[in-house]
Order: structure tokens, then C-alpha cells, then sequence
């Protein structure tokens, strides 16, 4: 059993269109994006009050707090966001980097310096980090994941090991394992999780019918919280190579403009049903098991689910 909880918006009423991660502190602080871009909002653990924190990025699409402590986030911005009143795009160069909380300096990591780039542009999604490597997904540009050490990039896979090259590897996550620590790409496009050392080595991929547009991904114990776009919340144990639903999809089909509502030729927010997901995106969770997550729509939605 688990309660439902949909958290007060930080920007009531807003028309635009949010497709944000979401991160949490030790203290509790829940972190996510600014639906209009360039500022992450904060709901501060001490009181539940919110504030907005200003960042040189267009779509703060990744959120990951940094493990070391050093009061910092990572973030990924893959460079373009839907405008209102149309939901045109507005495009620039995607950035991926660590944001320090105290200086609010932001540190862009590098490029990588890799053959896709005379064709595809550089567009972050995700970022996941321990100890000195962070490995960064460009699951919007050229669908590859990029491992970084204190020396810079240092290799790039593509998935292929496993005989099908990514196709949007949109999520990453370390999760913990017999064989130790992995790097878990949710490799949306193949609808698949997959596995690999922490040197980039393949180790494996988890299928199932039941896992449709895997999107981002969080650890709860031996399992991997992961929101499906399609509408549904799945906890997975790749140990045992099983999966359920914790929130399963949607019964109606898609309507016409998902995920928002398209009447009369405009695109507007639909109608969000508490005890039922549109578009889950971003995901984290709490140290008592609590699942916070976000949905990919015109407002954002933000929900945290509490195990009874």
C-alpha cells in the first residue's frame, strides 16, 4: 500500500511546459526544475517553504545531488524547450555540469571530442556520479553515455556490445549489486535497462513487455524505482530479473496532444487525476522508501508516494 501525495506547485498556474528531473539532499531539501527554465526550485525540508534558485541553463532536464557531500548538484540540459502560447521550440548548445549551491557557480563539463558531433549535437539528459567518475547520457543528440575522470572524458559507449546500439539512453543511476557498484542506463528507444561496470564494460540488459518508454531511474534497496512515460511507476530487481507495477498504466489510451490536451488546435495542461500518472519523468528517493517523482507536462506535476 502506498499514499499519494501530490505536492504544492512552485509555480501555480504556470503555462509552461516542464520536463524536469528531481534530486534530494541529506537534509531532506527536494530539488526540481523551474518549469519556465533557468532557475531550480527548492522545497526546503525545515518548513515546506519554496525557493527559486537562478541557473545559466535553458531546461534544467537532469537534477542529481552530488554523493560527496559537497553541497552541489549535477545537472543536465539538453538545450531546447517548448514556448508557450505555441510550444515552439527555443534551441541552444546543451550543457551538462556540476552547480555548487553555496557559490552558485555552475562548471560545464566538457564536449566530448567524439566522431558523432560532426553530425549530432551535444544534448544531455542525465548524470550520474561516484567518486571522481561521472557519466553523463546524451540521450537527445547523438545517444551515446560518456564516462568522466578527474582527467576529463575518458571513454564513451554506445551499447552495441550488447548487439543493438543505444536508442535514447535518457536515465542513468549507480546501483549496488553483488558484483558491486554499476552504471544502469535506462535505454528508452529498445525499452530496456542496461547494465555495465563502472569502466564501461557491458554486463547485461533486462527486457520486459511490461516496461514500454523507461525514462529515469532511482534505487529503493535491491530494487530500481523507474517511471515509464507511458504512465506507470515499476519497481524492477534485476537480481531476480523480475518487475512490477507500483503505479501500473493508465486504462484509457493516449488523447489526442499527450502528453498535455489538444482542443481545438490548442495545446494546453489536462486534467491529472490524483492515484493515477500522465507522463512520470524524474525520480528520487527518500531514505524512509518515500518516491518522489515529476510528470513530463504543461505545469509540471510533482508527487511523492509514502509506503504504508
Amino acid at each position: 500500500m502506498i499514499h499519494w501525495d501530490t505536492l504544492p506547485p512552485g509555480v501555480p498556474g504556470s503555462a509552461e511546459w516542464s520536463h524536469s528531473g528531481i534530486a534530494l539532499d541529506r537534509e531532506g531539501n527536494l530539488y526540481w526544475a523551474h518549469p519556465g527554465g533557468g532557475a531550480i526550485l527548492v522545497r526546503r525540508a525545515l518548513d515546506g517553504s519554496i525557493a527559486q534558485v537562478e541557473v545559466p541553463l535553458l531546461e534544467i532536464h537532469g537534477i542529481t545531488y552530488d554523493p560527496s557531500g559537497g553541497g552541489a548538484l549535477w545537472l543536465a540540459d539538453p538545450g531546447f524547450k517548448a514556448r508557450p502560447p505555441d510550444y515552439d521550440y527555443e534551441a541552444r548548445e546543451g550543457s551538462a555540469g556540476r552547480f555548487d549551491l553555496a557559490t552558485r557557480e555552475f562548471t560545464a563539463l566538457r564536449a566530448p571530442a567524439h566522431p558523432a558531433y560532426t553530425g549530432d549535437s551535444w544534448r544531455p539528459t542525465s548524470i550520474a556520479v561516484t567518486g571522481p567518475a561521472v557519466f553523463v547520457a546524451d540521450g537527445y543528440g547523438a545517444s551515446l553515455v560518456h564516462i568522466y575522470g578527474e582527467r576529463g572524458h575518458e571513454r564513451t559507449i554506445d551499447g552495441a556490445e550488447s548487439g543493438k546500439p543505444f536508442a535514447c539512453p535518457h536515465g542513468l543511476v549507480i546501483a549496488e549489486s553483488d558484483r558491486g557498484p554499476e552504471l544502469v542506463v535506462a535505454d528508452r528507444g529498445n525499452r530496456r535497462l542496461m547494465t555495465f561496470g563502472l569502466d564501461g564494460e557491458y554486463r547485461g540488459s533486462f527486457t520486459d513487455v511490461r516496461l514500454r518508454a523507461p525514462s529515469c531511474l532511482a534505487v529503493r534497496g535491491r530494487e530500481l524505482i523507474v517511471t515509464d512515460l507511458d504512465g506507470a511507476l515499476t519497481a524492477v530487481d534485476l537480481e531476480k530479473d523480475a518487475l512490477r507495477h507500483i503505479v501500473p498504466f493508465p486504462a484509457a489510451e493516449k488523447r489526442e496532444g499527450w502528453p498535455n490536451d489538444r482542443r481545438d488546435g490548442t495545446l494546453s495542461r489536462p486534467h491529472l487525476a490524483e492515484g493515477t500518472l500522465n507522463s512520470p519523468h524524474g525520480v528520487v528517493v527518500g531514505p524512509d522508501g518515500s518516491i518522489y517523482l515529476t510528470e513530463y507536462v504543461i505545469g509540471g506535476r510533482e508527487v511523492r508516494l509514502t509506503p504504508r
